[in-house]
Formats: structure tokens, C-alpha cells, sequence
């Protein structure tokens, strides 16, 4: 199986089970959305580090972020890979660190630097002028 096809389970898994830091019982103690107060159950929670499809939505996103205590971006980034299969990477590799924007592509997971050229160029173009020749 493709490492994308289960992104957001592997990620769940690395925290959540046995011999993990959290059990089932305290991931859905935490997994609570911090907008809306949506809690995850427990079947939930072992629906999705066992792989199984759970119905996504942001309020469960943000729930299993605060459940599993990581950035709300990683969890979307895993779910976008596992639900949708399409991968999301920042084509100028810009340093985390950095004060500029960070521009996201999405594209076909596994896409290689060459395929993802096109995306840069316009993006180096945002005005759409004409190539120079």
C-alpha cells in the first residue's frame, strides 16, 4: 500500500495505541475541537489508526490535532494525502524559518521536481506577462 493512502492513520498511530504515549481513552479525553467543542469518540479514534474511513470534516480535524497534540496543518496535510490523494509541497522549498510567504502547491503524490517546474513558473509570473523570447 502507498505510504499516502494512510498518511493521517500513520500519524494517529504514531502517538495513539499501545506502547505509544497516548492510550485510546486519553486520545478521546483530548480530542476535542477548541471552536466548536466536537469530541471524537472512542471508536473514532480506533476507526482511524486502524485505517478504516471516518467522515471527515474540519471540526474532526481540529479534534484529532488537539487529541494527538500536533499543528492542525499536519493533520490536514495527512487527511488531504489519505482521503483525497493529492499531495501538498511548497515548490521554492522555502526555509520554515523564513519571513516570506510560503506558497503550497497541490499535486499527484509522488510528483517530482520537474513535474512541479510548470507550478513555479507561474507562480515567478503572477502577472501573467508574455515569456520573454
Amino acid at each position: 500500500m502507498p505510504d499516502h493512502e494512510d498518511a493521517l492513520t500513520r500519524l494517529v498511530q504514531e502517538h495513539v495505541g499501545r506502547g505509544r504515549r497516548l492510550t485510546f481513552r486519553a486520545f478521546e479525553e483530548q480530542a476535542v475541537d477548541p471552536l466548536t467543542g466536537r469530541r471524537i469518540s472512542k471508536s473514532t479514534a480506533e476507526n482511524v489508526a486502524r485505517g478504516h474511513q471516518i467522515k471527515v470534516t474540519p471540526e474532526v480535524l481540529r479534534a484529532i490535532a488537539a487529541g494527538i497534540g500536533v499543528d492542525l496543518g499536519r493533520v490536514r496535510v495527512a487527511a488531504i494525502r489519505q482521503y483525497i490523494g493529492i499531495e501538498v509541497t511548497d515548490p521554492f522549498d522555502t526555509d520554515p524559518g523564513a519571513d516570506d510567504a510560503v506558497v503550497r502547491v497541490a499535486h499527484e503524490v509522488g510528483a517530482s521536481s520537474e513535474e512541479l517546474a510548470a507550478a513555479r513558473v507561474v507562480l515567478d509570473n503572477p502577472e501573467g506577462e508574455p515569456d520573454a523570447q
